[in-house]
This record gives structure tokens, C-alpha cells and sequence, in this order.
């Protein structure tokens, strides 16, 4: 089977197809129970999921069951999935820091936490997979705009604090936000973060360090 998985926009938004580096899920440390839009565990071997849906498999359509990675196909088409991840409630999404999009309002205030990744990220060429699993391929440069991980669910947001990947902020009920990462962590290990009073609600926290 030739190669065949979601397209991403380039860097001069050509029509390409480009992979999560693997570094990214290095800071995340998540086994992901299913990535519905994956290039394939024979394309990209380092997306850590149990089960991947390709193009063939529809995974939009599909059920979708567990955690999720989800790097969907960009553009016009990232919003059914950020339809359907929000609906699932359960997993995190790596897409473009488009804030004035609508499917950002849309889809960003029913998640648990959002975090702006610092400098842009490294996408993979298809054409280079090959080369990158072997460690043969060191990606160069980046994406023509900044990145974001929303996370969907309150261990998720907890993932995304201790990655130090950026800026993360807690999206929706405060409080609820804050329970969950106790829950995570263990009360007194996020002390920055349970001490906040209820009245600071969606102050940020800044992840990056120096």
C-alpha cells in the first residue's frame, strides 16, 4: 500500500502531507488508545497509539474509543474533527494557534486546557518518514505559523502542564480544571495551581521556563 495520510499545510500552504514529530509525544509521555487520523503505524512507527485509522478507514466517521491523538487534516477540514474530538471528550489535538478562527471559539471553550507551543514546530515531510524512524532524517525549519495542543478531559489537561511545551492555560470551569490536576498530581504537588483562588478564573500559567 503506497503511502496515503492526511494532508497538512505546508510552509507556502502547499498541499503536503507532514507528521507530528516525535518529540512531542517525548514531552506528552501519553499512550494514546487511538489516533483517528493517522498516517499509518507503518508510515510514522513513533505516533504511540494502540490503533490508528487511516485515510481508508474513515476515521472521521468511525468510532473512536479511549484517549485520542488527534492531528488532523488542516484547513477546511479541521473543524469536523475538532467536531468530533470535542464531542468525545477525551484526548488532545495538535492544530494551528488559529484564535480568530470560528471553529477556535467554537470548540476551544469545551476543552479542559490549551497550550501554545513555544517556537515552531518541526512537521515531518511524508517523503522523509522513512528516514526520520530510522533517525537517518533531522527535520529543519518549521511550519509557516504556530502551533497549539488542546487538551479534551482533566487528565489531558494535566499532561499538558507538566510538558513545559508553552504556555498553557486552563480552559472552561476553573475549578474543575484545577480538581482534575490534583486528582493527577496528588494535592500539594501543584501548589501554584491549587492555591488559586476561584475568583482568578482562566488566569494563565506559564509554562516556559527562562
Amino acid at each position: 500500500m503506497g503511502k496515503k495520510g492526511f494532508t497538512h499545510e505546508s510552509t507556502y500552504n502547499e498541499s503536503k502531507e507532514w507528521y507530528t514529530p516525535r518529540y512531542i509525544f517525548e514531552k506528552l509521555g501519553v499512550e494514546f488508545d487511538l489516533d483517528p487520523c493517522s498516517p499509518g503505524r507503518d508510515i510514522a512507527p513513533w505516533i504511540p497509539a494502540q490503533i490508528h485509522y487511516t485515510y481508508f478507514d474513515d476515521g472521521l466517521n468511525k468510532k473512536w474509543l479511549g484517549n485520542c491523538w488527534v492531528n488532523p487534516p488542516y484547513g477546511s477540514d479541521t473543524p469536523k474533527w475538532m467536531a468530533r474530538l470535542s464531542e468525545h471528550g477525551e484526548g488532545i489535538a495538535l492544530v494551528f494557534a488559529r484564535c480568530d478562527t470560528q471553529w477556535f471559539h467554537l470548540y476551544a471553550p469545551l476543552a479542559s486546557a490549551i497550550c501554545f507551543i513555544k517556537s515552531r514546530v518541526q512537521f515531518i515531510p511524508s517523503e522523509k518518514a522513512d528516514f526520520y524512524a530510522d533517525g537517518q532524517y533531522k527535520p529543519k525549519g518549521g511550519c509557516g505559523a504556530g502551533s497549539m495542543l488542546m487538551a479534551y478531559g482533566a487528565a489531558n489537561a494535566a499532561v499538558l502542564f507538566r510538558s513545559e511545551l508553552g504556555l498553557t492555560l486552563p480552559v472552561g470551569t476553573y475549578s474543575e480544571t484545577v480538581r482534575g490536576l490534583d486528582q493527577h498530581f496528588g494535592s500539594g504537588d501543584t501548589p501554584e495551581i491549587s492555591q488559586v483562588q476561584a475568583s482568578h478564573e482562566n488566569s494563565p500559567r506559564n509554562t516556559e521556563k527562562g
